[in-house]
């Protein structure tokens, strides 16, 4: 992930909002927001969440490049205020002023009320797209399990795949989405099995399906540059040549952009013009109808892979927008999907991850950054999410080290009261008997939960209030206006799990009566100071 831009602190306003602006151009609309006593801010990028609240010297570009994932040029504040625009900008926080600059605009605030949640359903009201509609309810209403780790630790084949199925199975644990992760095609936008290590997939695909799980499967929006495909998209007659490969930039070229990504270069569909999105979406059914399978885990999709030397047909797209319009698709065309990467997507029904977690306590990606960026999120309209895999989804992380067992149960169990519950790494592989036990009483939680997840996933659907809250949206001007390793799911539970190796938690509760998970009533405002905590426990709280 590229570094964050910062200012320079000796610098003046003018010149550090001139270095935020960037490729913005010289003469951006510059904005200076004086900031009211104790207001902070949350927003921009949900990759960010670590940061948020967001206070003096913070500073930040709203384009995707810098935050991960889930990201939407909204801001919203602790004294009921928000700011907006269709495009991308840039923002600094400096000298008691919210700076912001923008290529297109001059940003004003919006008044919408006095609290961080007036701010935010303000904004969701105005600009997002809640219509009552969310994910299908397995997503919520059991853990899911996505091959990844395990394929990348024992080959990615159709052995190492069949083997973790035909475990997964007998082992008891419960699975509603089964993902098949990266590897399996004989190349980019080919859509077809690498034959040599994947003999039989229609088969792997109909064991997965026997067992009531519903299949999806990686894929991404490239296209390898030496391929059939390629040769296709850019010169049958019937497809009427480049129109649906994106462009080099330099001016009167018709050569097709090769963009350069993590697993090498490709070119990639270009998702502004609707033939082509109408002929990549029939691909992909038809890949998925051959198969068996119902749906895709969309990856990629970050514009800093296509912000060099690409354009594309709608020459007033932006990068991110066509990261909104690949987000878009998954949504619209696929109810079974999960997308890594979007864009001003407030309100749709899409079932976001998080960027791959690091197996580590804390860190940029990892188990500490979990309840903030979940909160960032949902404070940007992206409520349906998935805390990345339990124990982590970053594959460095597996080469050559231990799986720390109680980080992976701590993970278990931060994940069981999400909205959902995502495995990857197999308990019965790497835990003792008692971790794996631990993690299945975990998942078992999740679903005893499910019920009530799923009813606020229908309230958000409807109203947009995320289902993971932060303290300060549903308690304002009770002293969380702050970083806090504690979450509201819902209006009706408080959750502060365990996410550091000495077994202690602090947990706040605000003003009223809270019943905990052992069954003692407590008098709010109080703190409590928790050692020891054991690995089958999640401090919860229900508010009486």
């Amino acid at each position: 992930m590229r570094s964050m831009i910062c200012a320079n602190r000796l610098l003046i306003i003018l010149s550090a909002v001139s270095l935020l602006a960037g490729s913005l151009g010289a003469s951006p609309f510059i904005s200076e927001i004086p900031l009211r006593e104790g207001e902070r801010w949350w927003g921009g990028g949900g990759g960010d969440g670590q940061n948020q609240p967001y206070g003096a010297g913070e500073s930040r570009r709203v384009d995707l490049r810098g935050h991960g994932n889930t990201s939407s040029p909204l801001l919203v504040s602790s004294c009921g205020r928000y700011v907006w625009s269709e495009k991308p900008f840039g923002y600094l926080f400096k000298d008691g002023k919210l700076i912001l600059d923008s290529d297109v605009e001059s940003i004003t605030p919006v008044e919408a009320g006095t609290t961080l949640k007036d701010a935010y359903l303000a904004a969701a009201k105005a600009h997002m797209r809640f219509q009552g509609r969310i994910p299908p309810d397995v997503f919520f209403s059991l853990p899911q399990w996505n091959n990844w780790i395990e394929i990348f630790l024992n080959g990615m084949n159709q052995k190492a795949a069949d083997d973790y199925t035909a475990e997964l199975a007998k082992s008891g644990f419960p699975c509603g989405i089964y993902m098949m992760d990266g590897g399996w095609m004989s190349h980019q936008g080919s859509y077809e099995f690498y034959a040599k290590d994947f003999p039989d997939p229609k088969g792997l695909f109909d064991r997965i399906n026997a067992q009531g799980w519903i299949p999806l499967i990686w894929t991404a929006h490239f296209v390898s540059p030496d391929s059939r495909e390629y040769k296709k998209l850019r010169y049958h007659p019937t497809l009427n040549g480049l129109d649906y490969l994106a462009y080099r930039k330099k001016p009167g070229t018709h050569a097709a952009a090769v963009v350069r990504w993590w697993s090498g270069v490709s070119a990639i569909y270009d998702l502004t013009k609707p033939a082509a999105r109408t002929y990549y979406v029939k691909t992909l059914k038809d890949f998925a109808t051959t198969y068996g399978i119902r749906g895709f885990k969309f990856d990629a999709g970050d514009p800093g892979f296509f912000m060099e030397d690409c354009r594309f047909a709608d020459e007033k797209a932006d990068p991110v927008d066509y990261t909104r319009l690949y987000a878009e698709m998954a949504a619209e065309e696929f109810p079974y999907h999960e997308i890594r990467v979007s864009w001003r997507c407030g309100g749709l029904p899409l079932v976001t991850r998080l960027n791959d977690r690091a197996h580590a306590w804390t860190g940029n990606r990892a188990q500490d950054t979990v309840i903030p960026q979940v909160i960032s999120a949902g404070l940007l309209g992206c409520p349906y999410l998935l805390a990345d895999m339990v124990g982590g989804g970053l594959e460095v992380s597996f080469v050559g080290r231990e799986i720390d067992e109680k980080l992976f149960v701590r993970s278990a169990a931060l994940q069981s009261l999400m909205p959902m519950m995502q495995f990857s790494p197999a308990p019965w592989r790497h835990l003792s008997a008692e971790g794996e036990k631990l993690c299945r009483s975990f998942a078992e939680l999740h679903i005893a939960f499910a019920p009530y997840i799923l009813e606020t996933a229908r309230h958000a659907a409807k109203t947009g209030e995320p289902i993971v809250r932060a303290m300060e949206y549903e308690f304002p001007q009770q002293g969380f206006n702050r970083p806090i390793q504690q979450f509201m799911l819902g209006d009706r539970w408080l959750v502060a799990p365990v996410i550091t190796p000495d077994d202690a938690k602090t947990v706040e509760l605000p003003t009223g009566r809270w019943r905990d998970d052992l069954g003692i009533v407590h008098e709010g405002p109080k703190t409590l100071h928790l050692s020891n905590v054991p690995l089958h426990r999640l401090p919860r709280y229900e508010r009486l």
